[in-house]
């Protein structure tokens, strides 16, 4: 998906398309051959640059019912799969119609007697071409802000384990993906920093294991959650291999232990099945809480959680950061 090209404006590809017309000129024929050749070439010109561009972008796209579930889920909150299928169709069809056009005014143009019937047949093709690339304007205009979109998702191995990192705002999530991992998430001190899902890499022997922090989720309703709660539980409910439970027992975060185990109990309910480590950050603050002690602001209990997630992975040897 970081390989989608910037997605021109109806009126740019036009403009592309009519200076590839430009070029097209005949210099081994006269009289009206010459004009007859000159106007298939032309039309060919802007049929096969539109044609080309279009396809293109429907094919730089990833196929939305091949893709992994979760690209499938982060798709559908932050463009809309229903809406981006429907573009990419509009697309589709712009691109048939103008091959259709070109195919129906080629037949005009090679049985036009006279330089006037051409160069009506040939102004009407170029009318009805822009007519088409103009019903589609908006369709082009969505398609690039899908691109700006999806180029910023995280990119995800569905073949390699994945251990997720949760719990409510600001309970230091990820401060511990970038202690354990390769991954270094932006920090800051208010609810919901995290704009997105980032990843870090981790090796267990000679396995390479990816490091989700998930956004902050709150204690509500699935359907109450906005859509940066949402790619959170996307990447819980298709993604974890290992899900790590982060309490922050002295409350500094804004959120009241009871409504932090409520969430937890909430995750248990919801996502069943999935291994699950409880940590307590914040152990440098001296406030004891459930589960392994952590501190992800100096390094304490690292260790451990290191040897919990290879244990909950089913792993024996030796946990590094990459």
């Amino acid at each position: 998906m970081k390989d989608i090209p910037t997605i021109m404006t109806s009126q740019e590809i036009l403009d592309k398309a009519f200076r590839r017309v430009q070029k097209v000129i005949v210099t081994d024929q006269t009289g009206i051959d010459k004009t007859r050749s000159e106007a298939t070439g032309r039309l060919s010109a802007l049929s096969h640059t539109i044609s080309a561009v279009l396809n293109k972008y429907i094919r730089a796209f990833p196929s939305l019912d091949q893709m992994h579930p979760f690209e499938r889920e982060l798709i559908d909150i932050s463009v809309g799969l229903d809406d981006l299928r429907h573009s990419l169709g509009a697309i589709d069809w712009a691109r048939k119609t103008v091959e259709t056009i070109q195919k129906k005014e080629f037949a005009r143009i090679r049985n036009a007697r006279t330089r006037s019937e051409i160069s009506s047949a040939l102004n009407s093709s170029y009318g009805r071409i822009s007519s088409v690339l103009n019903k589609v304007s908006g369709e082009l205009d969505f398609l690039n802000e899908a691109r700006d979109k999806l180029q910023n998702m995280p990119g995800i191995n569905p073949n390699e384990p994945v251990v997720v990192i949760a719990g409510c705002p600001n309970v230091g999530k990820s401060q511990i993906v970038a202690r354990i991992s390769s991954g270094k998430p932006e920090i800051a001190s208010y609810p919901f920093t995290t704009k997105g899902v980032s990843i870090g890499h981790l090796h267990i022997g000679y396995d390479r294991i990816q490091v989700m922090d998930t956004p902050g989720l709150l204690d509500r309703e699935l359907q109450k959650r906005n859509k940066i709660e949402l790619q959170a539980i996307a990447a819980l409910e298709h993604l974890a291999d290992v899900l790590v439970y982060v309490f922050d027992p002295s409350e500094t975060c804004g959120y009241s232990l009871e409504t932090q185990n409520n969430l937890l109990l909430h995750i248990k309910k919801t996502f069943t099945g999935i291994p699950l480590i409880v940590v307590s950050n914040k152990c440098d603050l001296g406030v004891p809480g459930e589960g392994i002690q952590i501190s992800a602001r100096d390094d304490r209990g690292m260790e451990d959680l290191l040897d919990w997630i290879k244990k909950a992975l089913g792993k024996r040897e030796s946990a590094q950061i990459s």
